[in-house]
Parts: structure tokens; sequence; C-alpha cells
């Protein structure tokens, strides 16, 4: 039973059916979720919810990745499309570098940690990132119960790709260069 499920279990019901919940929009995602009690983010561009939400979503794969390279994969790109989204303000766009490693150049996502270094010097400071996106993490969680984690995060992570399709040639330009540093 995750957090939020306690949470739901021990709410009381409104009987006159005025409660509202609170919500809150993420500043990254832009996904509008209900606002969950306790500190703020760890994860800087995402509100507390939307950090939340991707751990519940993802926290099966995170116990299947020690034994599974397919799935320790399959994180490092779920990783990478959510970081993508929650890019703050002014920072280098590392995980679009590494979406479009993984999604156009045909790189292993295991091999995330031998590049990191590379990226974080190549990846471009991006004048703005996506005003809309097709899939967040809400959509990806919302669709669980009728599609495997394993069908949704590539679809998911193709998506966040296509969106940043305005910076795909600066972002194209950082991967191809931290292709040519590694031969």
């Amino acid at each position: 039973m995750s957090d939020a499920d306690t949470r739901a279990d021990t709410a009381t019901a409104d009987p006159t059916g005025s409660a509202r919940l609170e919500t809150q929009v993420c500043p990254g995602c832009r996904a509008v979720l209900v606002a969950v009690p306790g500190p703020a983010s760890r994860v800087p561009g995402a509100s507390a919810s939307c950090a939340a939400l991707f751990e519940v979503t993802v926290r099966g794969l995170r116990e299947e990745a020690a034994q599974d390279v397919r799935t320790a994969a399959l994180l490092q790109l779920a990783t990478d499309a959510y970081a993508a989204q929650h890019l703050p303000d002014g920072e280098p766009a590392a995980a679009a570098v590494l979406l479009c490693l993984w999604l156009e150049r045909g790189t292993d996502p295991l091999r995330a940690g031998e590049l990191a270094g590379r990226v974080d010097d190549v990846a471009p400071r991006l004048p703005s990132r996506p005003a809309r996106w097709t899939t967040t993490v809400a959509d990806l969680a919302a669709d669980l119960d009728v599609v495997d984690l394993p069908a949704l995060v590539p679809s998911w992570a193709d998506a966040v790709w296509a969106d940043w399709g305005p910076a795909h040639p600066a972002v194209r330009a950082a991967a191809d260069a931290v292709l040519a540093a590694g031969r």
C-alpha cells in the first residue's frame, strides 16, 4: 500500500460534498494534481505531488532494476523523461540530451553514469522549454490500469522528446558532441 493509499484510507469524507481537494500545478510538466501534505519537492522543477506520483509510478521498476538490465534501462529512460519535463529555468538540458542519445542515437540507457560528465559539459542552456507537454507522469499513472509500464515508458519518452522539437538542433548537436568525445 502506498502513502497515497494510506492517506486516502484515513481521510474523512465530507457528507455535504462541499469540501474540495486542494490541487497544485506542477511547475515543470504543468500537471494538475491533488496536493500532498509534507515537505517541498526534492526534485528541482517539480511539485511535491508530481515528484511523489513519479516515485510511486516507477517504484516497481526501482525494485526490479538491480536484477534485470532491461528494467534498469527502462527506469533510466523514465527518469530522464521525467527530468526533461522538470528542467529548472536556466539549467542545462542534460536530460533532453540523454533522451536524444537513447531515442535517436541508439545509445544504451545503462551508459548514463558513464556519459553523465560529458553530457553535463555540453548540454545547452535553452532559452525556453516546451509550453505544453503531450504526456506527463499523471497520464502515465492514469493509464497503468490498462497498459503495462514497460509499454508506457517508451511512448512517454518519445512524446517528451517530440515536445522538445524546437530545441532538437541544439540538443542533437550536444548529443553528437558526447558521442564524439567518447570515441
